[in-house]
């Protein structure tokens, strides 16, 4: 039983060694009331971080990174959306006929396309300028 007690007292004084960014009046969400549908635990993550940048004397900061970061993630929920899509594909590829008609599919769509978007010039332009603002959209 002794030792017990030492090692919960080693664990108080760990505890107390705590930096200042973990108090708890910082684990409450801040200005969310419980009924709101959304939690503060984001909020309280990214000044966890921020303050741990902050020791450490980094310039930058957390909230900088966030569209960096939003576009790493969606490249590689893409890749593996790819990943899967070419597994599917190539699993009905082996069904006698079938790739053989899916290319047909595909090919007609590539002519539809070009038929409405390609064709006239005010219709590449208006493709255009779907393709810019889906861009900018996405990379600023």
């Amino acid at each position: 039983m002794p030792q017990d007690t030492k090692d919960m007292s080693g664990q108080t004084k760990a505890t107390d060694q705590l930096p200042d960014i973990i108090s708890p009046e910082s684990t409450v969400a801040s200005g969310q009331g419980e009924g709101s549908p959304e939690g503060g635990e984001f909020q309280f993550l990214v000044r966890l971080l921020q303050g741990w940048v902050d020791q450490q004397g980094w310039r930058f900061s957390v909230k900088d990174l966030g569209r960096p970061i939003r576009n790493l993630l969606l490249l590689l929920l893409a890749l593996m959306v790819f990943q899967l899509v070419s597994g599917f594909a190539a699993a009905l590829n082996r069904i006698p006929l079938l790739g053989n008609f899916l290319m047909l599919v595909g090919l007609t769509q590539i002519a539809i396309f070009t038929k409405r978007n390609l064709l006239r010039q005010s219709d590449r332009q208006n493709l255009r300028k779907v393709i810019n603002g889906l861009l900018n959209d996405t990379f600023g």
